[in-house]
């Protein structure tokens, strides 16, 4: 195989003549990352109905820590939107050598992100999950489940940071395999290391063995991942992709390199981490109301996850073409790419509205029968479900921006519309105005309006076209 030139990039990189913004191409790379996330979707849920036979103290514990776990996954995007924006772009340009160069940094990257997550989020734990107040029966069950996750960071980070670098060569299957084989692996084991011998049956199937409830769904995410971390691993070097080595290639890691794959990866993920974080500071004013807001809280979200199926791919592959057509000096391609998502976005934002608006209490009452879980869970999933008018439209705007490697305008605009005007709002509303939880769901509404005409007026000023990276 001939180690770099246009004519390589054409045999790693399906198709990249034609992408030219066309919805076959955007399908082709979307479909495997939806597929990947609607397994992660699904195996959530599932281990959320496991769970929910513990008990709503335990939805409670695991709602309060999947906020904070949704943070740390943010600081993900680092190593995924850096790699990605860097490792596109050289792909773009014909260079496949610079490309690998840049994949073994991006590995570098995301295992010191991934050490240092898991240290710091094991120790911190405790602290963080008595920030909610939300009582000492819920903390002593969420604070080791917590600590347990936090095991798994190291290889999920790695993970990431390979599949950003496989999706920017156009290969989003190797990471959807590797993916659902996760999930699966996942599912399987689940519910043997949560309940105890007897506790549960699937028909004449027992499905419990070792009973160690919420900490075994976090004992079995962790062995999943490490499996699935040393899996994607071993098939990379064993196939030399997404880039085979270069004849005399460096083998050093340059600092410099290191440092600007995180000046590119760093505002996404604060623009990432601005929404579950002021959320996570919002827990705490829902914890106020009691275990049942919590559980309905914890619920509504989990369940939102659907609707990031479809999200999720068109995300990965509008950044993807972007980056590379730019590094093609395709301007007026990246900008079709752009716009073929948005006519996508838009439709897929309707029919959520519709979905999660007309079954809101269907989908609560699948997890939780209790009136008042379902009362407040319903509220704010039809209210949610008018703002994906707003936000499926901001998604591919936001992801060319950040496939261009302008990461700084996403930040921004997501810290604006999350802490000056949804943190405050929300809280005038619930408390000093009184109208309660369902304050909290108004704020959080008016959130997603504001960040998604903002995020319009900056996508139409351009400056993403000529970002250099």
């Amino acid at each position: 195989m001939q180690r770099g030139g246009v004519a390589e990039t054409s045999a790693i990189v399906p198709d990249v003549r034609p992408a030219r913004g066309g919805y076959r191409v955007l399908w082709e790379l979307a479909w495997p990352v939806s597929l990947s996330t609607s397994t992660v979707t699904l195996l959530t849920l599932v281990n959320l109905f496991w769970i929910g036979h513990l008990g709503t103290l335990a939805l409670a514990a695991v709602s309060v820590c999947g906020n904070i776990l949704f943070i740390v996954f943010g600081l993900s995007t680092i190593v995924h939107t850096g790699a990605l924006a860097i490792v596109s772009r050289r792909v773009g340009e014909g260079n496949l050598a610079e490309a690998y160069r840049a994949t073994r940094h991006g590995l570098v990257l995301g295992t010191g992100l991934g050490v240092l997550i898991s240290v710091a989020g094991y120790l911190t734990a405790p602290a963080v999950v008595g920030f909610f107040d939300a009582g000492a029966e819920v903390e002593a069950i969420a604070i080791p489940y917590l600590e347990l996750m936090y095991v798994g960071q190291l290889p999920l980070y790695l993970t990431v940071a390979l599949s950003a670098c496989y999706q920017a060569a156009g290969d989003t299957r190797m990471p959807m395999l590797i993916n659902i084989a996760v999930v699966v692996a996942n599912g399987v084991i689940d519910p043997f290391f949560i309940f105890a011998p007897g506790q549960l049956s699937l028909g004449r199937l027992p499905l419990g063995w070792l009973g160690l409830g919420v900490n075994g769904a976090a004992i079995a995410a962790v062995l999943a991942s490490v499996a699935g971390c040393a899996l994607f691993l071993l098939l990379s070097w064993a196939k030399q992709r997404p880039f085979p080595p270069p004849p005399h290639s460096h083998a050093g890691i340059a600092p410099a390199e290191l440092w600007h794959m995180m000046r590119i990866g760093t505002p996404a993920s604060i623009g990432m981490v601005a929404r579950p974080l002021s959320t996570f500071l919002l827990l705490k004013v829902i914890a106020s109301f009691g275990t049942t807001a919590i559980a309905a809280f914890g619920i509504a979200m989990r369940s939102f996850g659907v609707n990031w199926i479809p999200y999720s791919g068109l995300y990965v592959a509008v950044s993807a073409l972007v980056g590379q057509n730019l590094g093609a000096h395709r301007v007026h391609e990246a900008e079709r790419v752009v716009h073929r998502g948005l006519v996508i976005t838009i439709g897929l934002g309707i029919a959520f509205c519709v979905l999660y608006y007309a079954f809101a209490r269907e989908i609560m009452l699948a997890f939780d029968r209790d009136p008042a879980v379902v009362a407040a869970g319903e509220s704010f999933l039809q209210l949610i479900a008018l703002g994906f008018l707003f936000t499926g439209p901001m998604l591919p705007l936001g992801s060319a921006m950040n496939g261009a490697g302008d990461t700084k305008p996403p930040m921004i605009v997501a810290f604006l519309a999350n802490w000056p005007v949804k943190l405050p709002l929300a809280y005038v509303l619930a408390l000093p105005l009184g109208y309660g939880v369902n304050g909290v769901w108004i704020g959080m509404f008016v959130s997603m309006v504001f960040e998604a005409l903002i995020m319009f007026v900056w996508y139409r000023r351009g400056t993403w076209k000529s970002k250099r990276v």
